[in-house]
């Protein structure tokens, strides 16, 4: 299990960047002091960022090489952020909390020390969990209001590992979903649902306890690959039937039992480049919504809260303004989002979308890179949020 685990954080750990020989500190605040050279090339939240709908809530807070994996938001004064930064190229495990002004370290006692956070989800402003792991194990944590507490993780067959697995939660349950199984913590215990060998679930989303969603793909050698969307009723899984064979789910977000979205991403024929896909399901069937989406991989995915759903990702290129595309009134809109103002930046990233609460609102997060001019790039996290 330790090795899988080391080669879990290999995967995790963001590109090699030029990082400053000195560590830094850590206040007793949750901001991070860099001392010297990571001052030169950490920008702070800009005032008047170059923006088109975005603006920069927190960004360069953290050591180089930071990167946030996951949001979630229980309200307009409640949100959480994970991922992970770097310290003398040792990993660090981050929690962020929004308290309603700011963004700051959490330093809620029981909090366990990891070297990564990778997803966290809220059921409500007192019902939080996060999951993440170090190179000699995985960890579940949950938040009551007032401190947090682990969790046992469900246990797996031989040295198998959650790896990548995606946590949803809805009041009185929480999901953990990745590599052939979904598990379901309820009253205290986990239910596991072995989905069989090759299927990988990428994205899982809990609109109530008992309508859920989880997204991914099937892959095994000798059989032919194809997508997975599978539904929960309350008690058990069911597949449903989608249209395209070829296309590998990667998000999803319920906004009611006859209205859900999935993204994901195809390769056309005779093309190497990957186009995106965005499916609507009606209560009944999946249909093609993609339309004019294009220029991004789909990493993340979320509802406005008003009919409507954000969708980001990886920008394709090397340099450029983080993309999102807005679906409302029945069309697509493209929307650029925040820039630093400070050096040169090479690349946006977002890998995650969550709602403020029912502002209408919404929370991403990633990491970009900057460029000092010497040859040299330098990895930092950013939070960004909509201005309506």
């Amino acid at each position: 299990m330790i090795g899988a685990l080391m080669a879990l954080a290999a995967l995790a750990a963001p590109a090699a960047v030029a990082v400053p020989e000195n560590g830094g500190t850590v206040r007793e605040d949750g901001d991070t002091v860099r001392e010297r050279t990571q001052r030169e090339h950490a920008p702070q939240t800009p005032a008047q960022p170059r923006t088109h709908g975005w603006e920069i809530s927190s960004a360069g807070r953290l050591s180089s090489g930071a990167h946030l994996s996951s949001v979630t938001s229980a309200g307009r004064d409640a949100a959480w952020a994970v991922g992970h930064q770097r310290f003398d190229g040792v990993a660090d495990g981050v929690l962020l909390s929004w308290n309603g002004e700011r963004w700051r370290q959490d330093r809620t006692p029981g909090l366990p020390d990891v070297d990564y956070w990778h997803s966290v989800s809220a059921a409500s402003a007192r019902d939080v969990w996060a999951y993440g792991w170090s190179q000699t194990e995985e960890t579940m944590a949950r938040y009551d209001g007032a401190r947090w507490r682990r969790v046992p993780l469900p246990e797996l067959p031989g040295e198998q590992i959650h790896g990548f697995s995606e946590l949803a939660t809805a009041h009185g349950r929480a999901w953990l979903a990745g590599n052939q199984w979904i598990h379901t913590y309820e009253g205290g215990r986990w239910r596991t649902t072995d989905l069989g060998s090759g299927t990988g679930i990428s994205d899982v989303y809990a609109r109530t306890g008992r309508d859920a969603w989880a997204v991914g793909g099937f892959s095994l050698v000798g059989h032919e690959s194809r997508p997975v969307a599978l539904h929960w009723d309350g008690a058990r899984w069911h597949e449903t039937a989608l249209p395209d064979r070829g296309i590998r789910l990667a998000n999803v977000y319920a906004e009611s039992a006859r209205s859900v979205w999935a993204s994901g991403f195809t390769t056309p024929v005779g093309e190497e480049r990957q186009a995106p896909k965005v499916l609507h399901w009606d209560g009944r069937t999946w249909r093609d919504v993609t339309g004019p989406v294009a220029g991004l991989a789909p990493q993340a995915l979320s509802g406005d809260g008003r009919g409507g759903v954000w969708l980001s990702g990886d920008p394709d290129g090397w340099e450029g303004p983080p993309v999102f595309w807005h679906y409302g009134h029945k069309r697509w809109t493209k929307v650029h989002g925040a820039t630093l103002p400070e050096g040169t930046t090479q690349a946006y990233n977002v890998t995650d979308l969550a709602p403020a609460g029912h502002t209408g609102r919404q929370w991403a997060v990633g990491s970009y890179e900057l460029l000092d001019g010497q040859g040299s790039s330098f990895g930092y996290e950013f939070i960004q949020r909509s201005r309506h």
